[in-house]
């Protein structure tokens, strides 16, 4: 059985990254009926574009180099202010040269924007690359709280300008870009603030050459894995809006929010394993450490996954406006999509101790030649329906390449047939859903047999908090 030290410390970051990221995350579900109120489904689409450009583009503009600043980090915690340095001396050349590429294509102007948007688009690349690095440098000397607080600055803007921008100045779309771009601004001045306080920040400090090499070695694979699995979250916008229009895209996107109920419980839980599954890592997991988390981990997000199909049509009337409420269609397969996404992630985690981010790109690269060809023949059939399909194909596929390869370098054990037959359930309530009336019963009774299917894996992780809770009573 592994040591209580090893859950208590990522129950405390996950407690803490859940202050981080739940108001951000969450802040785009809730706000869903503003935007869909304000905007119109063409100005939602477009916005959607922009931002899901610029998330494509931080992993090329910035090799992904913060994924190394953490790694080699928290490993060389006597050279971290040279490898933090050295990420952003990468991150600013990168902007530079980004910058002059973006200067003539707005000239050319192919894809017929106004000047306005490729602006933010520069901008909100440039930002979210400080806010990831410095939020990810905090974590590699135990600033988690100063993390956590960064994510409510983060909310906190975003909330006050959305307000200001939408509803008193009514800036439309334009303050919609805008307040993602403020709230990131004014959270990493925070994080920046922390990090010279503690001492942590010498731009002179240079990182020697074999660092810096091991550094590039162990990105530039991520890069090729953030482009492929941007491919499997976000080209079928993209092919949407070619084959369907920019007011279908508008419903897909919105479609995205309530799934992010969903993603926003597995990026908290997320970012806490980035950090334990390098300090814990053990082989043979002989104290079935990872065999655990893994089961606790896939049993809630398949439970939780269930939950939210069941009251995807009841959130959808009540979150999206008359016109975007037939978005309920695709959502609910984009919930399940996002399953296998986080499992596919947790099983990941494992080749960042090892440092075979190799496998990382193969996998997302094999699944994302798959969802481009599904989408390609989808999308022209059963339009944003068909990508929602395709997305949920290939991210089952990421899954299974990634769970194989783990195998290689942990011994854990996983119940397999158990999640298998969970699975299979999920894919039968997705069509409960899909029949006339929905069929809330049939669904109601799979959301009951997961539940016991997985009643050890629930049953574990409520011990483990009433135990907390009453160790810390008998500490008062």
């Amino acid at each position: 059985m592994a040591s209580d030290s090893k859950y208590k410390y990522l129950a405390k970051n996950t407690i803490l990254f859940s202050i981080s990221s739940f108001g951000s995350k969450i802040l785009s579900f809730l706000f869903v009926s503003l935007y869909t109120s304000v905007l119109t489904k063409e100005e939602y689409g477009t916005a959607d574009l922009v931002c899901t450009t610029a998330s494509l583009l931080i992993y090329v503009v910035t090799l992904n180099i913060s994924d190394a600043v953490v790694r080699f980090a928290l490993e060389k915690t006597e050279k971290q202010e040279g490898i933090f340095s050295y990420g952003l001396r990468v991150i600013f050349k990168g902007q530079l040269l980004f910058g002059m590429t973006l200067l003539i294509f707005c000239y050319y102007n192919p894809i017929h924007w106004e000047w306005y948007l490729y602006l933010f688009l520069y901008v909100t690349v440039f930002v979210n690359a400080l806010y990831q690095i410095t939020t990810y440098y905090l974590r590699t000397f135990d600033e988690v709280k100063s993390v956590a607080v960064a994510g409510v600055v983060n909310t906190a803007t975003i909330i006050i300008s959305n307000v200001l921008l939408l509803l008193v100045f009514k800036t439309g779309m334009v303050g919609y870009l805008a307040s993602t771009i403020v709230g990131c601004l004014v959270a990493t001045v925070y994080a920046v603030m922390v990090i010279i306080r503690r001492g942590k920040f010498n731009w002179s400090q240079i990182c020697d050459d074999e660092t810096k090499h091991m550094m590039v070695n162990y990105s530039i694979p991520l890069i090729f894995n953030g482009i492929s699995w941007w491919v499997n979250s976000s080209l079928d916008r993209y092919l949407v809006t070619f084959f369907c229009g920019l007011s279908v895209n508008g419903l897909y996107a919105v479609a995205s929010k309530i799934p992010t109920i969903l993603t926003t419980v597995q990026s908290i839980f997320a970012e806490a394993w980035s950090i334990s599954v390098i300090k814990e890592y053990d082989k043979e997991d002989t104290d079935d450490f990872f065999g655990n988390m893994y089961s606790l981990y896939n049993g809630f997000t398949v439970f939780g996954a269930s939950i939210l199909v069941l009251f995807n049509v009841l959130l959808a009337r009540f979150l999206f406006s008359k016109d975007f409420f037939i978005a309920w269609e695709y959502s609910s397969v984009l919930v399940v999509s996002v399953v296998f996404s986080g499992l596919a992630g947790f099983a990941g985690g494992i080749f960042s101790v090892v440092r075979k981010t190799g496998y990382y790109a193969l996998s997302t690269v094999i699944a994302a030649i798959v969802n481009t060809l599904l989408n390609l023949i989808f999308i022209p059939i059963w339009g944003a329906f068909g990508a929602a399909i395709a997305t949920l194909i290939s991210f089952i596929v990421v899954w299974m390449i990634r769970v194989i390869y783990a195998g290689k370098f942990i011994a854990w054990k996983i119940n397999f047939i158990r999640d298998l037959v969970a699975y299979c359930l999920l894919g039968v309530q997705l069509v409960f859903e899909h029949l006339e009336g929905h069929f809330y019963l049939g669904q109601a009774v799979i959301v009951f047999v997961i539940a016991v299917l997985y009643k050890d894996v629930l049953g574990k992780m409520i011990m483990f908090m009433i135990n907390r809770v009453t160790k810390k009573k008998h500490r008062k």
